[in-house]
Order: structure tokens, then sequence, then C-alpha cells
């Protein structure tokens, strides 16, 4: 039967939109549960991470309406859309992991066969009872079924994912969605000064994606970037944590900011592809290790793997 595609993730109890922290919210201990979103029937506890009990196993999981798409979150909980992959909404999974805040993890179904104008582009998956295609395809055309009527739906202004929805708002675009909720979990500086840095940060970390983003070839970041553009933005964000920073591990003050949470995100995916890649910086590897060792995102980063296999068709190749 098919997995379910939406889960909600949390430390702390369900609480309403505007949402209820567990141990004041910041870092901590306490290991990170998940629960199953089954459609049409009450949701179970699984063992993931957090030691809940395991689902009972008579409790079948029935195919998913189309109507979800549009659906509006569960139990008022905010809900983040995206695709069975980390890409630009793993940011936004981690601190909301960070700051043991419960919301509803909604990712896209697979399909089967994803329609593609040039499927013979897309690698084949093997090992599994029919040949799926893994295909997230913006020249050709999207290849996945839901995420198409996603755009058709008119939830999201730009049709774009990831999609935030959340205190009767709907945003789009990653580095607004984790500015907001780094407002609402005390992750955005003390100060104006302080969020004027972690804005420059910000930005230069995005760059960071788009020249890692059109420097891919057949799905990977061609080596030349490492070799060449990466070193000239890894000195750019080496100097700004030296400037901006009372504390090691961190980009600016003393304290963690979504900057750290964003940083340690794209650091994993460059040593990923280049393992070399931070042995230049040691500014930035502090703040790599220091966001690895928070026990709230030890705890998101043992139960994601988990997450994404069992839904099926992970795209590992989205940055």
């Amino acid at each position: 039967p098919p997995l379910p595609h939406s889960r909600v993730c949390a430390n702390a109890p369900r609480g309403a939109m505007s949402g209820r922290l567990s141990n004041g919210g910041g870092g901590g201990g306490g290991g990170l549960s998940s629960v199953l979103r089954v459609p049409s029937l009450p949701s179970k506890l699984t063992e993931w991470a957090g030691g809940g009990k395991a689902a009972s196993p008579e409790v079948a999981r029935t195919p998913i309406d189309s109507a979800e798409v549009g659906a509006p979150a569960e139990a008022g909980l905010p809900r983040l859309t995206y695709f069975n992959a980390r890409g630009r909404a793993e940011v936004v999974r981690i601190i909301f992991a960070e700051a043991a805040f419960e919301y509803e993890d909604y990712r896209f179904r697979p399909n089967v066969e994803n329609e593609c104008r040039k499927p013979e582009d897309h690698q084949t998956v093997t090992g599994t009872s029919a040949p799926v295609r893994q295909c997230l395809c913006q020249t050709h055309g999207p290849g996945n079924d839901e995420f198409v009527e996603f755009r058709t739906s008119g939830k999201s202004l730009t049709g774009q994912v990831p999609l935030m929805e959340i205190d009767g708002i709907s945003l789009v675009q990653t580095t607004a969605i984790c500015r907001y909720l780094a407002n609402k979990f005390g992750m955005n500086g003390r100060t104006d000064v302080e969020r004027a840095y972690i804005d420059m940060v910000a930005a230069t970390l995005d760059d960071l994606y788009i020249y890692m983003v059109q420097s891919m070839v057949n799905r990977k970041v061609d080596i030349n970037f490492y070799l060449e553009q990466w070193p000239k933005l890894g000195a750019t964000l080496e100097k700004m944590a030296e400037t901006f920073s009372t504390q090691g591990g961190h980009f600016v003050g003393a304290k963690l900011t979504w900057v750290d949470i964003y940083g340690f995100h794209m650091f994993q995916r460059l040593v990923a592809g280049y393992e070399p890649a931070l042995e230049a910086f040691p500014l930035l590897t502090a703040i790599r290790d220091a966001v690895a060792g928070r026990p709230r995102v030890k705890a998101w980063m043992s139960t994601r793997v988990k997450v994404e296999r069992e839904l099926g068709n992970y795209i590992d190749w989205l940055l």
C-alpha cells in the first residue's frame, strides 16, 4: 500500500497554529518524535528517533485524494510543502527541529511514471516494483503530477515551493520563510546591527546556492566550482564570521542564529560533493560542527534518512 506522504514532526506537544515551544524553544535535549499522518484515520506514533510506540499494523494506509494538494494544514498546524528532497526546504525543517516546534511536513508523492517531455534524460530508479523515473525537470516541464496540480491550485503566490502556511499566511522563498520563523523562535539576532549582519550572510549563502546550481552537470556540481568559485565565496564567508561573530561556532554574535543553520546545511552539501571544501576555513568548519552537535539537530539528522527512504523516490541530487 502507498506510504503516507505527509507527517507531523515535533519535539513538543501538539499546539495551536501560533505554536508552543518546549524547554524554552532553544537548544537542549530530547529526541525527535514523528507522527505519521494517515488520511481519514487517526494519527499513530512510529518508532523513529523518539522511542514512541509503533503504528498499529491493522491500520491500512489508504491512497490520498488529489484534493489533499489544496487542503488546509492538518488541525491548524503550520504546513511546509515540498518534494521528497532536502533542497530548499531542509533549512526550514532544521529550524523547526531546533525550536521543537510542531508542524506538518508535506511532501509530494512520487509518480510511478513522471510526465516529462524527455524522460530519456532522467535515470530510472531500480529495485522497485515498477520502474520509477526520478524527475524534477524544469527544462522539459515539471515531472511530478502532484506538483503540477499544486501549481494550478493557487496556494503558492509564485507557483513555487517550499511553501510555508503558518499564522494564517502563506510564504514562499526560503530566506523569507527562515526569517519569519527565526523572528518567532529568537534566532534572528538581538539588535538591528546583528540582523543586518545576518542578512549579509544570508545573501552570500544565497549566492553560494545559485553558483552551485548553475555549475551542475548531470545532476552533480562540477568540480570547477569547488576549485574556482568556492574558494572566493568561502573566503568571504570566513571573513564575515571573523568580523561579525563574538564567539566561535557562530556567524553573528554569540548565539545561534538561523544563518548558522543555513550555513550548516550548505556546508554539508559542499563536503558531500568535495570532501576538502572546508579545510581552508576553520571558522566555517566550527559553525558546521557547532550546529551538528546540537541535540535536536542531531535527532533530526538521524531521523530524516528513514523519512526520505520510506516515502520513496527520494530526490538526492536536488540542492
